[in-house]
């Protein structure tokens, strides 16, 4: 296992444990989509994309995954921008960072 495939995996367990969250759906998350002005449906539409995502990592088409990963937490940021959670953004933007870098690693 090379240092891609430690990145990718990384990436895919982060993006699944996102995914099982929103898809569970517990208070804090369903909270959190509320005060942001999302319909609840939303949650389970991002958590499909998260597996998605997390699935194609590992596929020949592995940029695709993390441009789609790379989608995602765009949702993420501008989520966390509007409401001025700066602190929140750490975790986001390493995520970002190693998609990114997927995106044109080979």
């Amino acid at each position: 296992m090379d240092s891609l495939d430690l990145l990718r995996l990384l990436l895919a367990l982060a993006l699944l444990w996102a995914a099982a969250l929103n898809a569970v759906g517990p208070r804090f998350i369903r909270q959190e989509y509320s005060d942001w002005g999302y319909p609840d449906w939303l949650r389970h539409a991002v958590a499909v994309a998260e597996v998605a995502a997390a699935v194609l990592l590992f596929s020949a088409k592995s940029w695709l995954g993390a441009a789609l990963a790379l989608a995602v937490l765009a949702g993420v940021y501008v989520s966390l921008v509007r409401s001025r959670a700066w602190m929140r953004l750490e975790y986001p933007l390493v995520l970002g960072a190693i998609a990114a870098f997927l995106c044109f690693a080979r």
